[in-house]
């Protein structure tokens, strides 16, 4: 496969991705409207339009690799492991999102403050269903078991990690949340690398989102992002032993 192909095997998936959640969308807004209280309605209602779409880029991958239909238990191995990254990822969703929120990196981007008011503009069950359910699915589908899939088999493990942590990065369109999702893409992806599996990635997706949706809606945690000296400490300590944890985690011999 020469170098066009390759980045088309990237680019096809992805623009598909955008056109089919795009075009839902629209016509969700047609529907029910555009205004802020709609708009997690509208992601929702695209976001399950681009499924199927996502997905059979997704079986084709599988069938192609002889892992379509393969029905293995899940072991007692793969359940310790998938605690683990359940683990990982609480600890440095928090501790990130609060190290980013008290960065200046918010005040900078008016793009963001935009977007979190879009989301965080719903009643909590439709933000729970379409931000920490349905979107990580979707995601998890296209960006690591496609994009990440297929960038593995062209080249090796880091390279691989790193380009599909910044196509996702890139498709938040703005900065804090490019610099986030870049850093959780990364983790995602080695947990897909370590399982060999997708589950563990949308797994610990759910919760990454699920937690933000809870704290911003209840105020949870808010003692953590007021700026002082403890906030920072703890923030930073959820990160230390977020990577801790990631490390143990990539480390650990594949023994049941």
């Amino acid at each position: 496969m020469n170098l066009a192909n390759k980045i088309w095997a990237i680019a096809y998936p992805v623009l598909m991705y955008y056109v089919a959640i795009t075009m839902g969308s629209f016509v969700a807004q047609i529907i029910f409207g555009t205004g802020v209280e709609q708009y997690m309605l509208c992601k929702i209602i695209g976001s399950i339009v681009a499924i199927p779409v996502v997905f059979a880029d997704y079986k084709k991958d599988l069938i192609m690799t002889g892992r379509y239909k393969l029905k293995n238990p899940i072991t007692s191995l793969q359940m310790k492991q998938l605690l683990m990254a359940v683990g990982v990822t609480i600890c440095l969703s928090i501790g990130l999102n609060n190290v980013i929120s008290m960065s200046p990196l918010v005040a900078m981007s008016e793009e963001y403050q935009n977007a979190n008011d879009a989301f965080y503009g719903s009643t909590l069950a439709l933000e729970l269903l379409g931000s920490a359910l349905i979107t990580p699915f979707l995601e998890e589908l296209l960006h690591r078991g496609v994009v990440y899939g297929r960038l593995r088999r062209m080249m090796g493990m880091w390279p691989a990690v790193m380009v599909s942590a910044l196509i996702f990065a890139g498709l938040h369109f703005n900065i804090v949340q490019f610099v986030y999702a870049f850093l959780l893409g990364i983790v995602f992806a080695l947990f897909v690398e370590k399982t060999g599996r997708l589950y563990p990635a949308v797994i610990a997706h759910i919760v990454a989102n699920a937690v933000a949706v809870i704290r911003t809606e209840t105020g949870f945690l808010q003692g953590t992002v007021d700026g002082s000296i403890f906030a920072w400490v703890i923030s930073i300590a959820l990160c230390l032993l977020g990577i801790g944890i990631m490390l143990g985690f990539m480390k650990k011999k594949d023994t049941v």
